[in-house]
């Protein structure tokens, strides 16, 4: 239950604050003066569009805070700054609007003056019926929900998959090429360092063997060599080391030497023995490498690069076959999605319809008892042109005023008196899970022995929930838990907004002012017996009360036969 609300430098109100009470809080007051703030504000708090309009000529920022009992909050407040640093909160910390919209539209639920067209939507229609959906079939419904969001990822998924396929196919068949080009060759790491090495050997092939012969000669000749001679050195420092010890170290140094000559002999000779001068292999590693480089050319520096090239390829070349798999797995989830949705929808048509002959039976006498004796209500389920995202399903509420006209739609039929009364009506059956409703001039278009029906019935809401209503008919103010007068000051050159809880005297003088704009003799008496009659029901006992209700209820009926008969 909403508990107070506060407004500051909101629209013409410099600062307000209402305590409510429990039941129906009416807010009356002269044309102009502001009546309609109040459910602005709350309009603001539920998530409304934040317009810098609504801050009071010369603040920098309004705001509207509100606490409440019963609720997973205890307070919420919207700030709507000049800068746009506007700023919700709950229980006083940072939210988003949405989160905010979330948690006070589920505490409140505001009926603005333009309320009643909305009802003329198709989608608002099938809302108020949806509400009446046993919960399995509401879960069937957000379910649907889902599944339609997830139906239309995947088909957009599709639609990209399958417009990039062309262009997919083009890229395999440039990768497949490249692929071959470079198996083909079946490059080695580091084959192109070794081979040009072994080409360098090849082209200086007589060289390298003069070389390698001399050297070889040179070192172990016929006529002994280097090595010979290193020996005999040897053998001479060796012999005299005995006597001078100065050649040992010598001797030793020209050991080592010794050995190392024989071994570079050995591998010479190994070498020699070992090399290929065979043109033909010549001609083979300057082939490989004429290859090596074609791909070189094309993929990258040298061959590491060429394989890390290929590489990439290949991966690429699985994720584009990859998006092929995946089309097919997304053509297969949508085939599912679909038939799911089919069956959901199914459900849902069922449970419509239903629900629609439930919604006509309770709506009908309620429009009798709010002063439309002829009135026929109906709802109608017919299949949509197409899925949405809540079915398919056009639900329509048919409407007629007068006996022997064909049922119309209630934007073709109903006047603006009459679907006010059809949304009240409708939210009475409907409206049941929200614990605060906030009506402005929901009673527009009526008047007489039909105002006081209204004032009755809202006072049969307030009954189960809070009610907050602005009106302008004094049959409807009369039944208020609470009374609140809108006024219009000027204070400091300034027109400003007051709103005060009138007490019982002052609640006869604003009644009698309603019915005939001046305070008589005869007014002030109207009001007076206007309360005493709201007041009379309000304390009759439980029984009494359901039996006023059933005699309309039963009034209702007869009057409906005889229109329809």
């Amino acid at each position: 239950m909403l508990r107070t609300l506060e407004l500051r430098d909101f629209a013409i109100v410099d600062e307000l604050a209402l305590d409510l009470a429990p039941g129906l809080n009416v807010l009356t007051g002269e044309t102009g003066a502001g009546k309609s703030i109040v459910v602005d504000a709350l309009e603001l708090l539920s998530g409304g569009r934040a317009d810098v309009g609504v801050v009071r000529a010369g603040a920098e920022a309004a705001l509207v805070q509100a606490t409440f009992e019963g609720a997973p909050f205890g307070s919420a407040s919207r700030r709507v700054a000049v800068n746009g640093r506007h700023g919700a909160r709950l229980d006083g910390e940072l939210v988003t609007v949405a989160e905010l919209s979330t948690a006070v539209g589920a505490a409140v639920r505001v009926f603005g003056q333009h309320a009643a067209q909305q009802l003329l939507s198709p989608a608002a229609q099938r809302e108020q019926l949806d509400r009446l959906l046993a919960p399995g079939d509401r879960g069937a419904l957000a379910r649907h929900r889902e599944a339609f969001a997830a139906l239309q990822q995947t088909a957009s998924a599709l639609d990209e998959l399958r417009a990039a396929r062309r262009e997919r196919s083009r890229r395999l068949d440039t990768l497949a090429h490249q692929l071959s080009e470079i198996d083909r060759v079946a490059p080695v790491p580091g084959e192109d360092e070794s081979l040009a090495a072994e080409l360098a050997a090849l082209q200086h092939a007589e060289r390298i063997v003069l070389a390698g012969s001399r050297a070889l000669a040179a070192l172990a000749g016929d006529d002994g060599g280097a090595a010979a001679l290193a020996a005999e050195a040897l053998r001479e420092l060796e012999g005299a080391a005995r006597y001078a010890a100065a050649y040992a170290p010598l001797a030793r140094d020209l050991r080592e030497l010794v050995g190392g000559l024989g071994a570079v002999a050995t591998e010479v000779e190994a070498f020699l023995s070992d090399f290929d001068a065979d043109p033909r292999r010549l001609d083979d590693v300057q082939a490989r490498l004429a290859a090596l480089e074609g791909l070189e050319r094309k993929y990258g520096p040298d061959v590491a690069a060429v394989l890390e090239y290929r590489a990439a390829a290949a991966a690429e070349v699985a994720g584009l076959q990859g998006a092929d798999d995946e089309v097919a797995r997304l053509e297969a989830e949508e085939r599912a999605l679909g038939v799911e949705l089919d069956e959901l929808g199914r459900r849902l048509t069922a449970a419509r319809g239903a629900a629609g002959g439930a919604l006509a039976v309770e709506v009908l006498p309620l429009l009798v008892a709010l002063g439309l004796p002829a009135a026929r209500f109906e709802v109608e389920v017919a299949p949509a042109q197409k899925r949405g995202r809540s079915g398919a399903d056009d639900v329509a509420f048919l409407f007629g005023a007068n006996p022997g006209e064909p049922l119309k739609r209630v934007s073709d039929a109903a006047s603006g008196g009459e679907l006010s009364r059809i949304m009240l009506a409708l939210h009475l059956v409907t409206g049941s899970d929200i614990p605060t409703v906030a009506f402005d001039e929901v009673d527009a278009g009526v008047g007489g022995r039909t105002a006081d029906q209204v004032g009755a019935l809202l006072a049969r809401l307030a009954g189960e929930r809070q009610v907050l209503v602005v009106t302008h008919l004094a049959q409807v103010a009369a039944y208020a838990s609470a009374h609140f007068k809108v006024d219009k000051a000027e204070v400091g050159g300034r027109t400003v907004t007051r709103v005060r809880r009138l007490a019982e005297p002052e609640r006869v003088e604003e009644l009698a002012r309603l019915l005939s704009g001046t305070l008589t003799e005869a007014s002030m008496r109207h009001a007076a017996e206007l309360l005493a009659r709201a007041g009379a029901l309000a304390t009759a006992p439980a029984g009494a009360k359901n039996r006023a209700r059933a005699s309309t209820g039963a009034r209702a009926g007869r009057r409906q036969g005889s229109a329809d008969g």
